[in-house]
This record gives C-alpha cells, structure tokens and sequence, in this order.
C-alpha cells in the first residue's frame, strides 16, 4: 500500500514536470542552522494539508531554477505526517529514511530545499547559500526568501523566530 502511494506520488511529479505544470503551494519551507552548525528544514503545511513525505536539497541558480538532487529523504512508512516540524538534513531523526546524501554540504553552493507531502502538494521554495545561515543571527532564527517584483524582481530574505515563521506560514496559506 505504501509503495503504491510513493508511486502515485512520483508519477504526479514527473507528470507536473513534463506538462510544466507544479504542485500546488500548500505550506512554507525555512532554512536554519542548529546549535551544531547542521541545515535543517521547517516546514509549516496549510491548514487541513497533509505534512512531510517527502524532502530534497537540489543544487541551485540565483533564479531559482534547480539543477541536480544533493540530498534525498523519505518519510518511514509507519511515521505519521506533521504539520509542522524540522529535520536536520545529513541527520534526519528516526522516522525518515535517507535515499541519497552527501558527506558535506559547502557553505557558498546555492542550494534549493523543496518538500512534498502525499496530496502532491508542496511548500514554497527558495534559493539560499548556507553561508547566509552563519553569524549574528543565532540557531533559532529561520531564513525565508520571497519572489518580488516581475520581470526583474528577485528574492527577498528575511528571518523569522519560529512564531514569527508560523505567522509567514499564514500568509503563504492565505495568499
């Protein structure tokens, strides 16, 4: 059963993928540094969505556009979904399950953090150096990036404390 549901979940991706088509924005993703100096994903999924099943790190352009898969992690079968969690990445706790990950992450490369959750949903995602992570802003604040502007617009960072995340997670949803 499980298995099936995975499937289901990689032919809708590659599906959106072919007809250029994306999942639907149904939760927001942040990036932060713990205590040891170890990336870790936060996620907040909309309200009645499901939570996690899925996370990959890709390499990334300042635009956005991603490129190669860097780290890959499932969650367990038997683990129920949240609706909001992190999850050190080269580290995942009990209840994921790595399928690719390198040794080391490098602070400079630009990197892109996307999740899925079973709907086929995802969260919004950014470009982001780990390198931005370090210094003054301490292990609990949580970077975030926003698309602004059209044409020539870029992304906008911004750091959150986790209840200022869980309101940003608000109006991804509401937006």
């Amino acid at each position: 059963m499980r298995r099936t549901g995975m499937l289901g979940l990689i032919c809708a991706l590659v599906l959106a993928g072919l007809t250029g088509c994306t999942p639907a924005t149904e939760g927001a993703v942040g990036v932060r540094l713990d205590a040891d100096g170890r990336l870790v994903g936060v996620f907040d999924w909309c309200r009645g969505k499901a939570g996690t099943d899925g996370i990959t790190l890709y390499l990334s352009m300042d635009d956005g556009m991603v490129t190669d898969k860097v780290i890959q992690i499932e969650r367990d079968p038997g683990r129920s979904a949240r609706t909001a969690e992190e999850v050190v990445l080269l580290d995942p706790a009990t209840g994921w399950q790595t399928k690719l990950a390198p040794p080391a992450l490098d602070d400079d490369q630009i990197y892109n953090l996307r999740a899925w959750n079973k709907d086929v949903g995802a969260v919004e995602d950014f470009p982001f150096r780990i390198s931005e992570l370090r210094g003054p802003t301490g292990s609990d604040m949580i970077l975030t990036k926003r698309w602004e502007g059209q044409e020539h617009g870029g992304y906008v960072a911004a750091f959150h404390t986790p209840e200022d995340f869980a309101r940003y997670a608000d109006t991804v949803c509401d937006g």
